[in-house]
């Protein structure tokens, strides 16, 4: 065989190669990164990279469920909603009307179609923000939650923890929710402070035990007590936040939430933060 045939078979054969190495990585990436790897039988949780403030999506088995949008911060999780396909949210949860959390409200409201925007009353000063989101959702698709209620769609179940009405501040009035799904389960605390911690604790105990914590108020030592993450006892944390000046995530809230065992990850330095909720498991995928 001469040099030339041998040069085209290695050639070949490196391409070959190449091809196999590019669709099996393809595939791994599938799996773990992008919207087609989401398992027939599993809710994708997406904690979105969004600097110092919150936006998640909970998605698949014929669900969709975002949670916040900041100002200005939501390209990325309307993006990643596209390229999977989803059309329609069955929840927009707006914890409340810091901008961090509902800037960017009507642009998820303009982009997709929503049965049901869950948001809590307004405090003083924010009143124009909740009008204006009502109007554009329209009435009859909004709900102003309170706590105790729980919403039900296939297999998804979210439960009300808060507002419990002890305070004024916009942080007294945000929406604490749980997730489950076939037995996996996510606590969803937005911006709640340490005395709203101590009232959910007193009104549902040991319920609010959870697989997934997504951290108080981006890690802020106001938040997450020790009593309240024990409770909680959950496997991994989520801690969502970016450059501040507000020593986001507090040291102390981080050695609390070691001392509990679970598994921490933020944003700022993980990025997009990935987990799959199956039967009675949480699967992180990063």
């Amino acid at each position: 065989m001469n040099k030339h045939k041998i040069k085209k078979i290695i050639s070949a054969a490196v391409i070959a190669v190449l091809i196999v190495v590019v669709c099996v990585t393809g595939l791994l990436i599938s799996k773990t990164r992008l919207p087609d790897g989401v398992p027939s039988d599993a809710l994708r949780a997406v904690f979105f990279d969004v600097g110092e403030a919150d936006c998640s999506l909970f998605f698949g088995d014929g669900v969709a469920i975002l949670t916040d949008a900041p100002e200005d911060m939501t390209d990325q999780a309307r993006g990643f909603m596209k390229r999977a396909g989803i059309k329609r949210l069955d929840y927009f949860i707006i914890t409340h009307y810091d901008k961090d959390h509902s800037g960017d409200a009507l642009k998820i409201i303009n982009a997709f179609k929503v049965g049901r925007v869950l948001l809590p009353e307004p405090v003083k000063g924010k009143e124009d923000v909740y009008k204006s989101i009502v109007a554009a959702a329209g009435a009859n698709g909004c709900v102003t939650v309170k706590t105790g209620q729980s919403f039900e769609i296939k297999d998804v179940k979210i439960d009300i923890l808060s507002p419990n009405g002890i305070g004024k501040e916009s942080n007294d009035t945000c929406i604490c929710y749980k997730l489950t799904y076939k037995g996996a389960s996510a606590l969803m605390c937005s911006d709640i402070t340490d005395d709203e911690e101590r009232v959910i604790l007193s009104k549902y105990g040991e319920r609010i035990r959870s697989d997934i914590i997504k951290v108080a108020h981006h890690g802020s030592r106001y938040s997450s007590s020790e009593k309240f993450i024990k409770t909680v006892s959950a496997k991994y944390a989520v801690i969502s936040c970016g450059e501040n000046v507000y020593g986001h995530p507090d040291l102390d809230v981080i050695k609390r939430l070691k001392s509990a065992g679970g598994g921490i990850f933020i944003t700022q330095g993980d990025g997009v933060i990935i987990f799959d909720l199956m039967e009675n498991s949480v699967e992180p995928r990063k």
